[in-house]
Protein backbone atom coordinates (compact mmCIF):
# COMPACT_ATOMS: atom_id res chain seq x y z
CA UNK A 1 0.00 0.00 0.00
CA UNK A 2 0.69 3.55 -0.75
CA UNK A 3 0.08 6.03 1.89
CA UNK A 4 -0.43 9.53 0.15
CA UNK A 5 0.15 12.09 2.77
CA UNK A 6 0.70 15.81 4.10
CA UNK A 7 1.21 17.15 7.42
CA UNK A 8 0.51 20.91 7.96
CA UNK A 9 1.35 22.91 11.21
CA UNK A 10 -1.84 24.36 12.49
CA UNK A 11 -2.57 27.14 15.20
CA UNK A 12 -6.31 26.96 15.99
CA UNK A 13 -7.46 23.35 16.36
CA UNK A 14 -11.48 24.24 16.65
CA UNK A 15 -11.44 26.06 13.62
CA UNK A 16 -9.69 23.40 11.53
CA UNK A 17 -11.83 21.16 12.80
CA UNK A 18 -14.76 23.22 12.49
CA UNK A 19 -13.78 24.12 9.07
CA UNK A 20 -13.59 20.03 8.22
CA UNK A 21 -16.98 19.51 9.85
CA UNK A 22 -18.64 22.25 7.63
CA UNK A 23 -16.91 20.03 4.26
CA UNK A 24 -18.49 16.82 5.70
CA UNK A 25 -15.87 15.09 7.37
CA UNK A 26 -16.98 12.73 10.41
CA UNK A 27 -15.29 12.63 13.43
CA UNK A 28 -14.52 9.26 14.49
CA UNK A 29 -11.49 7.56 17.06
CA UNK A 30 -10.27 9.88 19.68
CA UNK A 31 -6.41 8.03 20.35
CA UNK A 32 -3.25 8.22 21.99
CA UNK A 33 -0.54 6.84 19.99
CA UNK A 34 2.95 6.15 21.21
CA UNK A 35 5.35 5.59 18.56
CA UNK A 36 9.11 4.23 19.54
CA UNK A 37 11.10 3.91 16.15
CA UNK A 38 13.79 1.56 15.51
CA UNK A 39 17.33 1.73 13.72
CA UNK A 40 20.17 -0.82 13.21
CA UNK A 41 23.47 -0.47 14.33
CA UNK A 42 24.83 1.91 11.83
CA UNK A 43 21.63 3.97 11.71
CA UNK A 44 20.95 2.68 7.92
CA UNK A 45 16.81 2.70 8.13
CA UNK A 46 17.14 6.57 9.08
CA UNK A 47 19.43 7.13 6.98
CA UNK A 48 17.83 5.50 3.84
CA UNK A 49 14.75 8.21 4.61
CA UNK A 50 12.91 4.61 6.43
CA UNK A 51 11.20 4.25 9.35
CA UNK A 52 10.52 1.17 11.43
CA UNK A 53 8.18 1.82 14.66
CA UNK A 54 6.60 -0.32 17.12
CA UNK A 55 2.87 1.49 18.06
CA UNK A 56 0.71 1.58 20.92
CA UNK A 57 -2.63 3.12 20.48
CA UNK A 58 -5.52 3.52 22.87
CA UNK A 59 -8.86 4.65 21.48
CA UNK A 60 -9.66 7.24 23.90
CA UNK A 61 -13.09 6.35 23.09
CA UNK A 62 -13.58 2.73 24.30
CA UNK A 63 -10.83 1.95 25.75
CA UNK A 64 -9.41 -0.68 23.90
CA UNK A 65 -5.24 -0.83 22.69
CA UNK A 66 -3.56 -2.54 20.73
CA UNK A 67 -0.43 -2.28 18.91
CA UNK A 68 1.17 -2.41 15.48
CA UNK A 69 4.84 -2.52 13.76
CA UNK A 70 5.06 -0.44 10.71
CA UNK A 71 8.19 0.15 8.08
CA UNK A 72 7.77 3.38 6.02
CA UNK A 73 9.64 3.45 2.91
CA UNK A 74 11.45 6.59 1.25
CA UNK A 75 9.45 9.29 0.32
CA UNK A 76 8.19 8.80 -3.40
CA UNK A 77 7.98 12.82 -4.07
CA UNK A 78 9.05 15.96 -3.63
CA UNK A 79 5.84 17.80 -2.18
CA UNK A 80 4.41 15.51 0.28
CA UNK A 81 4.99 12.36 3.20
CA UNK A 82 3.78 9.95 0.06
CA UNK A 83 5.71 6.73 1.02
CA UNK A 84 5.05 3.24 0.80
CA UNK A 85 4.18 1.74 4.09
CA UNK A 86 3.50 -1.95 5.26
CA UNK A 87 1.90 -2.49 8.63
CA UNK A 88 -0.03 -5.21 10.66
CA UNK A 89 -0.90 -5.88 14.31
CA UNK A 90 0.73 -7.46 17.09
CA UNK A 91 -0.56 -9.06 20.44
CA UNK A 92 1.89 -7.35 22.37
CA UNK A 93 3.96 -4.09 21.36
CA UNK A 94 6.51 -4.60 24.67
CA UNK A 95 7.59 -8.18 23.02
CA UNK A 96 7.88 -6.84 19.42
CA UNK A 97 10.29 -3.72 21.22
CA UNK A 98 12.07 -6.90 22.29
CA UNK A 99 12.35 -9.23 19.14
CA UNK A 100 13.79 -6.21 17.43
CA UNK A 101 16.32 -5.48 20.21
CA UNK A 102 17.45 -8.71 20.24
CA UNK A 103 18.17 -8.69 16.44
CA UNK A 104 19.88 -6.19 17.18
CA UNK A 105 17.93 -3.02 16.42
CA UNK A 106 18.50 -0.28 18.77
CA UNK A 107 15.20 2.37 20.25
CA UNK A 108 15.34 5.70 18.68
CA UNK A 109 14.74 8.50 20.97
CA UNK A 110 12.00 10.00 21.83
CA UNK A 111 9.03 8.05 22.13
CA UNK A 112 6.74 9.81 19.54
CA UNK A 113 3.59 10.43 21.79
CA UNK A 114 0.33 12.30 20.50
CA UNK A 115 -3.07 12.53 20.94
CA UNK A 116 -5.04 12.17 17.59
CA UNK A 117 -8.29 13.24 16.42
CA UNK A 118 -9.68 11.27 13.57
CA UNK A 119 -12.04 12.77 10.95
CA UNK A 120 -12.84 10.84 7.42
CA UNK A 121 -14.58 11.59 4.32
CA UNK A 122 -15.19 9.15 1.66
CA UNK A 123 -11.62 7.92 1.74
CA UNK A 124 -9.58 10.95 2.93
CA UNK A 125 -8.77 10.46 6.32
CA UNK A 126 -7.90 13.36 8.72
CA UNK A 127 -5.94 13.47 11.57
CA UNK A 128 -5.90 16.44 14.03
CA UNK A 129 -2.20 15.39 15.92
CA UNK A 130 -1.74 17.02 19.28
CA UNK A 131 2.59 16.21 19.87
CA UNK A 132 4.02 16.00 23.11
CA UNK A 133 6.80 18.88 23.36
CA UNK A 134 5.75 19.53 19.65
CA UNK A 135 2.46 21.10 18.86
CA UNK A 136 -0.31 20.69 16.54
CA UNK A 137 -0.60 18.97 13.07
CA UNK A 138 -3.04 18.58 10.61
CA UNK A 139 -2.06 15.00 8.39
CA UNK A 140 -4.47 14.36 5.15
CA UNK A 141 -3.99 11.05 4.17
CA UNK A 142 -5.46 8.60 1.18
CA UNK A 143 -4.17 5.24 1.17
CA UNK A 144 -4.24 3.47 -2.18
CA UNK A 145 -3.19 0.64 -3.82
CA UNK A 146 0.28 0.47 -5.48
CA UNK A 147 -0.62 0.42 -8.84
CA UNK A 148 -3.22 3.69 -8.54
CA UNK A 149 -2.12 6.55 -9.38
CA UNK A 150 -0.41 8.88 -6.33
CA UNK A 151 -1.72 12.37 -8.48
CA UNK A 152 -5.17 11.84 -7.92
CA UNK A 153 -5.06 11.15 -3.98
CA UNK A 154 -2.33 14.08 -3.86
CA UNK A 155 -4.90 16.24 -5.47
CA UNK A 156 -7.91 15.57 -3.37
CA UNK A 157 -5.88 16.36 -0.43
CA UNK A 158 -4.69 19.67 -2.11
CA UNK A 159 -8.34 20.43 -2.66
CA UNK A 160 -9.04 19.55 1.04
CA UNK A 161 -5.91 22.13 1.70
CA UNK A 162 -6.86 24.91 -0.03
CA UNK A 163 -10.44 24.53 1.46
CA UNK A 164 -9.25 24.98 4.67
CA UNK A 165 -7.07 28.25 3.49
CA UNK A 166 -3.61 26.35 2.90
CA UNK A 167 -1.49 25.23 0.47
CA UNK A 168 1.20 22.82 0.06
CA UNK A 169 3.82 25.21 0.60
CA UNK A 170 2.31 25.52 3.91
CA UNK A 171 2.93 21.37 4.88
CA UNK A 172 6.18 20.36 6.47
CA UNK A 173 7.66 16.89 5.09
CA UNK A 174 9.78 16.31 8.47
CA UNK A 175 8.71 13.49 10.44
CA UNK A 176 7.54 14.08 14.28
CA UNK A 177 10.38 11.96 15.25
CA UNK A 178 13.06 14.48 13.59
CA UNK A 179 10.76 17.02 14.86
CA UNK A 180 11.68 16.65 18.54
CA UNK A 181 14.83 15.62 17.45
CA UNK A 182 15.55 19.02 15.47
CA UNK A 183 16.99 17.09 12.83
CA UNK A 184 16.21 17.32 8.55
CA UNK A 185 14.10 14.14 7.39
CA UNK A 186 16.61 12.61 4.78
Amino acid sequence: MIEVEIKLPIKNKEEVSAKLQEMGFVKADLICEEDVYFDNASGQIRKQGEALRVRKVQNLLTGKSQAVITYKGKKIDPVSMTRKELETGVSDGEICAGIFEALGFYKVSPAVIKKRQEYVLRRITACMDQVENLGNFLELEVVIPEKEDRKEALQQIEEVLHKLGYTLKDTVRNSYLSMLQGREDE
